[in-house]
């Protein structure tokens, strides 16, 4: 199973960079992913030297999560000739807590006030520092409409980016999160666009009850 779970994460982050560069080269894009790549090493490092903390018995048990995040679309002024705004963003997602080794799933759906939306889905790795800061890089599929905002070129866009948050002892996560969603050249543009949010990440039980 572990060895399942380096390959899917290898495959997201790693592999496909190298296919988005050849279409457009990118410092947003490239620094998340070999960011990325160093936090699934350390990690690596980590579950070697101290086994795999999420089964071990000294590591909090994890439960599903909802996802509310609200930030800012288009934070960087690289293309700005052609859409000059930075509108407001929110976020919902939803975290099963299904664990191959680091990684489990996720889904989610963004929109702006401008109207865009983006619904997606993909695996994201938590790399843990101790028993409350996480480290998360994570990589995602899925499908773009603009609405009023930035014409990224084609529906079918990726999604890269990275999550550090701090877990509470009851399950609660406060992060921020860097995102860079781009369509990896499939279109006839490739602007891409990165956005910055602020999440509150609840156990689901907080909702539901136990």
């Amino acid at each position: 199973m572990r060895s399942l779970s380096v390959v899917a994460l290898v495959a997201a982050l790693v592999v496909a960079p190298g296919t988005a560069r050849q279409a457009k080269a990118d410092s947003a894009f490239n620094a998340i992913w070999m960011s990325s790549a160093a936090l699934l090493a350390a990690g690596i490092v980590g579950d070697l030297v101290r086994g795999n903390e999420i089964s071990s018995k000294a590591m909090p048990r994890e439960k599903d999560l909802l996802t509310f995040g609200v930030g800012a679309y288009n934070i960087i002024e690289d293309n700005k000739n052609d859409f000059d705004s930075t509108p407001a963003l929110f976020r919902f997602e939803y975290r099963p807590s299904y664990y191959a080794w680091i990684a489990h799933p996720f889904l989610g759906f963004e929109a702006t006030h401008l109207g865009s939306t983006y619904l997606y889905g993909g695996v994201m790795a938590d790399v843990r520092f101790g028993k409350h800061l996480i480290l998360s890089p994570s990589a995602a599929l899925g499908w773009y409409n603009e609405g009023n905002a930035r014409d990224l070129g084609y529906p079918l866009e990726f999604r890269t980016g990275i999550e550090a948050a701090w877990r509470f002892d009851d399950g609660l996560r406060a992060g921020v999160a860097f995102h860079h969603i781009s369509n990896a050249g499939i279109g006839d543009i490739n602007p891409g666009i990165e956005e910055v949010t602020l999440n509150l990440s609840f156990p689901i039980q907080y909702f539901v009850g136990k």
